[in-house]
């Protein structure tokens, strides 16, 4: 039941339109996850299908968008990483994560101007299934983390204490999760959620400089960069199960009438209609800032988006008859893993008001 015109186009503002070069990039990331993530939707793929997935994704070449100019990328800025991400979330959020994972580090690095810490310098290998960077996301007081993790050995960009300041630093975290300060949450795929309470003993890790700028502030950097990435993949989520919702809610019946004709359910779809073009509007707003962002809306479109994801989410196994209806459906994949990822935003919304300082207590005067 496909409902492919897009639920957020048409309400964005007309200054916001996309020029041809985004409209190119959103489409072929559409084109992809219709393709291949969407009907992963219905059961996990074999590990053939899903090998041949990843290196399809590699062929969009999110490494040169990402690359700065100056090494032959496109320098792509984070509004329109965050559209491309977007699109990954037609399948299920672990598998869009998946083929994505690596990218906020990057971004970061690169504003940083701290590619070079990389042990593998082919940025390529970092989005094609070699390896990948560890988003790292820390505790209000940086005595731990959360890892989102894939491959063993890899590199984790995490927060730690420096006495009273916190920096950013590369990590490289250990093969085996079964460790005293690690906790790990098996997640769908390859992808797991790993609780460190401190940070992984091995290599000396590497500090992430502020870059070209004086001023800047790497941990700051890093937050923003994934709350952002965090918030797409829950963006693309709400915008596909709203499109779900409103093919499924014209096709099934209840007194010969489709379910949509209903009062009740045609003002959920409503509601979620709405939250899904202000999650998206928000998210833009947000990720469009090309001067470093101001922390306290960063914060509030963190809260906003993990939120009404959720909410969205519970809404749509409802539309559905409830738990014992919903499997099999695309609502029920997506139900599965929101929560964390949800989770992880609200983290990071905890580190920013920890860690922005000093403009945060300013701007919350």
């Amino acid at each position: 039941m496909p409902f492919r015109q897009s639920v957020v186009t048409d309400l964005a503002p007309a200054s916001w339109a996309l020029n041809d070069e985004q409209q190119g990039l959103v489409t072929a990331a559409r084109q992809f996850a219709r393709e291949r993530l969407e009907p992963l939707l219905g059961g996990a793929p074999d590990t053939a299908r899903w090998g041949e997935t990843v290196r399809l994704a590699a062929t969009l070449d999110l490494a040169t968008m990402i690359l700065p100019e100056q090494k032959g990328g496109l320098g792509i800025s984070r509004h329109d990483l965050a559209l491309v991400i977007e699109q990954f979330a037609a399948g299920p959020l672990e598998r869009a994560a998946e083929l994505t994972l690596s990218s906020a580090a990057l971004m970061t690095l690169r504003e940083c101007d701290a590619l070079d810490l990389l042990p593998d310098q082919n940025i390529q290998h970092y989005l094609d299934g070699t390896t990948s960077i560890a988003p790292g996301i820390p505790d209000i007081d940086a005595t731990g983390s959360w890892v989102l993790r894939q491959h063993a050995f890899s590199q984790a960009l995490m927060v730690r204490m420096d006495g009273e300041h916190p920096q950013l630093v590369l990590a490289l975290l250990p093969a085996r999760r079964d460790i005293p300060d690690c906790a790990p949450v098996a997640l769908p795929g390859a992808l797991s959620l790993d609780r460190y309470t401190a940070l992984p003993r091995g290599d000396t890790p590497l500090v992430v400089p502020p870059g070209a700028n004086p001023d800047g502030n790497p941990v700051r950097q890093w937050l923003v960069d994934a709350a952002v990435y965090l918030a797409a993949l829950l963006s693309g989520a709400v915008q596909q199960g709203v499109n779900f919702a409103l093919a499924y809610s014209a096709s099934r019946q209840t007194f010969r009438r489709p379910i949509a004709a209903h009062q009740l359910v045609a003002v959920r779809l409503a509601d979620m209609l709405i939250s899904a073009h202000t999650i998206h509007l928000f998210l833009r707003s947000i990720a469009a800032q090309d001067t470093p962002a101001h922390i306290a809306p960063v914060r509030l479109m963190a809260r906003h988006v993990a939120t009404e994801a959720l909410d969205v989410a519970r809404e749509l196994v409802q539309l559905c008859g409830g738990h014992g209806y919903v499997e099999g459906l695309p609502p029920a994949a997506r139900f599965q893993t929101m929560h964390w990822f949800a989770m992880l935003l609200l983290q990071i919304e905890a580190g920013l008001r920890a860690f922005a300082a000093p403009d945060v207590h300013r701007q919350e005067r």
